[in-house]
């Protein structure tokens, strides 16, 4: 019977119902192996997408660290930016240990450097922020191992570094430079006073020389021998005239009718400006005293009278500022500021003044070799405070301070008294002229963090190559 619930002939219902469960198998078996195919390519990849292009970067981006008081470190972050989004295979060793850098010491050589962090930001994943214990120069190269995103992927993806920093400026800002020049291991010895020295004519030609060697212009040059003619007689030695004058031109030139004008804090021209021997301070260089009738007069130690006009001129700058009877040191450091500020300039002209052997030759190039190992927001330039990266101003010498702004209180630690005295009318003046340019604001002369970062800025580039030079400044 062949009714519902009966039996089947032999073999023939066996058979069919055997062949349905295969049709069943065979319907499954693509689907199955697909799935198969996923979770072993997962297990295989960490976590991976397939395999696909991988992000390049679009860029990277270097900026120092600055303390939140504005000081610099020796710290930089990197901002990478990449073409796509940037997802990592989710290794078990943090992401930095995929990026390093390459920075070119050049003749083919280069220092690797790695990542101390790398973060992913969470509200743009095509960023990563690298944060490294160096400063990066310009040009450096960033390399990201390419088994970041894909685990058992070959090779690098590579992108220059764009900094502010050139290798120089990075060289400059870290460490201390030391001088080698012979100069500085020379004995000191007085300038040899000349009759020229004393002769008018011959300082005035002396005048014009040192005008044609700093470039100025053919009006520059008559306004600063007009300048000379016509200084009082208060100003009787030529030597002194001509030192005077020619700061025409220079960011310092008020200092001339500060001087011998009324525009002052004693409404009076100088009594005298002379070579003299000064009172109660005999190894100071120069001092400010003042008349009876309140009219400064300022002396400058007879010892110097056969110095350069180059090593003079920043020692008028410098005593033009003390007006009132207050001296703090604030005020001596900013007054030593401008005028190694001036005379950084005038050796980036004159590169021969860093052979000097004299009184005040020897002094200027020590404070230059300090004023170049400091400053704390752009420790790459000039600078008063302390640099980062620096624990002497002046290495290879018997001088311990850290930085300009201590060099200088320690010299002058018996004459000043506290700290800040009132605004000086010279100083600021100096401190407009050197902003204008700039586009910085004004600020007092004696915020010595203000005064830090503009004399950082005050050197222009092309003077840092004569001055390295004739320093001799090498890493120390």
């Amino acid at each position: 019977m062949t009714g519902a619930g009966g039996p089947s002939p032999r073999g023939t219902g066996t058979a069919r119902a055997m062949a349905a469960p295969r049709r069943h198998w065979r319907a499954l078996t693509v689907p199955l192996f697909a799935v198969l195919a996923v979770f072993a390519a997962m297990a295989c990849g960490g976590g991976a997408k397939p395999a696909g292009p991988l992000p390049g970067i679009a860029e990277a981006k270097a900026e120092r660290d600055i303390t939140s008081d504005g000081a610099a470190t020796l710290s930089t972050t990197i901002t990478v930016r990449f073409d796509r989004t940037a997802a990592f295979a989710g290794a078990k060793v943090p992401l930095a240990s995929f990026f390093e850098l390459a920075i070119d010491l050049g003749g083919g050589q280069t220092k690797r450097v790695l990542v101390r962090k790398a973060e992913q930001s969470k509200e743009n994943s095509r960023l990563v922020t690298l944060s490294v214990d160096a400063l990066v120069p310009d040009g450096t190269e960033l390399r990201l191992e390419k088994r970041a995103f894909q685990a058992k992927a070959e090779g690098r993806i590579t992108a220059p570094i764009a900094s502010g920093l050139d290798g120089v400026a990075t060289v400059f800002a870290s460490v201390a430079l030391a001088p080698t020049n012979p100069a500085f291991a020379a004995q000191v010895g007085p300038a040899t006073l000349r009759d020229t020295d004393r002769d008018a004519a011959a300082m005035r030609a002396a005048l014009e020389a040192h005008l044609k060697q700093r470039g100025a212009s053919t009006d520059l040059t008559a306004r600063a021998l007009a300048r000379y003619e016509g200084l009082p007689a208060t100003v009787p030695a030529p030597k002194a005239r001509a030192a005077l004058a020619a700061l025409t031109g220079t960011f310092a030139e008020p200092a001339i009718d500060a001087l011998v004008g009324t525009g002052n804090c004693t409404g009076k021209p100088a009594s005298r400006i002379v070579f003299a021997e000064i009172p109660d301070a005999p190894g100071l260089a120069a001092r400010v005293t003042y008349a009876s009738d309140g009219a400064r007069i300022v002396r400058i130690r007879p010892d110097l009278e056969g110095e350069r006009i180059e090593y003079l001129m920043p020692v008028l700058a410098h005593e033009a500022i003390h007006c009132d009877r207050f001296d703090g040191r604030f005020e001596e450091i900013a007054a030593t500021g401008f005028d190694t500020l001036l005379y950084l300039s005038l050796l980036a002209a004159m590169p021969e003044l860093g052979q000097g052997t004299t009184t005040l030759g020897r002094e200027y190039n020590l404070l230059a070799v300090a004023m170049l190992n400091s400053g704390r927001r752009y420790p790459e330039g000039p600078g008063l405070l302390k640099s980062p990266g620096v624990t002497r101003a002046l290495p290879g010498s018997n001088a311990t301070q850290p930085s300009f702004a201590d060099f200088v209180v320690a010299k002058y630690e018996s004459t000043t008294t506290g700290d800040r005295t009132p605004d000086e009318a010279l100083a600021q003046a100096y401190v407009r002229n050197l902003a204008a340019p700039l586009g910085l604001p004004e600020s007092s002369a004696f915020n010595l963090a203000y005064l830090d970062i503009l004399i950082s800025q005050s050197l222009p580039i092309e003077a840092f190559p004569p001055i390295i030079a004739a320093l001799g400044l090498t890493p120390g």
